[in-house]
């Protein structure tokens, strides 16, 4: 194969371009697929967005898993954040009707794990069994 007037050979030529593609895909294979949960804040309490009979939920999630939690804030009066103080994982503090984001891993050792509303925490707070 000639580039520029040089000579190179097949072989030199597809192992650079199987170089390039393991460098563009290298990003996607190292990034743990990431599951989103969304808890609604309410009543001084969380509540799964699916499920919003259920204060406080049990949250499970896989070992080592990636996962981003929101909390929507629609307790009016209230700023609440969302925290796993084993993680030092928390949210910013949010108003009455904004958003706010956490991405963390869960631990890698299997058990039950608080998370709190940090302002709250004798009454908002909840636990993420890990598997």
């Amino acid at each position: 194969m000639s580039i520029l007037g040089r000579r190179f050979s097949t072989k030199l030529m597809a192992t650079m371009a199987g170089v390039m593609l393991l460098v563009a895909l290298l990003p996607a294979w190292s990034i743990t697929p990431k599951r989103d949960i969304t808890l609604v804040v309410r009543g001084m309490a969380f509540y799964l967005e699916s499920d919003l009979s259920t204060p406080n939920p049990t949250i499970e999630m896989k070992a080592g898993e990636r996962v981003r939690v929101v909390i929507k804030n629609q307790d009016r009066g209230f700023t609440h954040d969302f925290a796993v103080p084993v993680l030092r994982a928390a949210t910013k503090q949010t108003d009455w009707n904004e958003s706010g984001q956490v991405v963390f891993k869960a631990p890698k050792k299997p058990g039950t794990y608080e998370y709190v509303c940090q302002p709250h925490r004798l009454m908002m707070k909840g636990t993420i069994q890990v598997h």
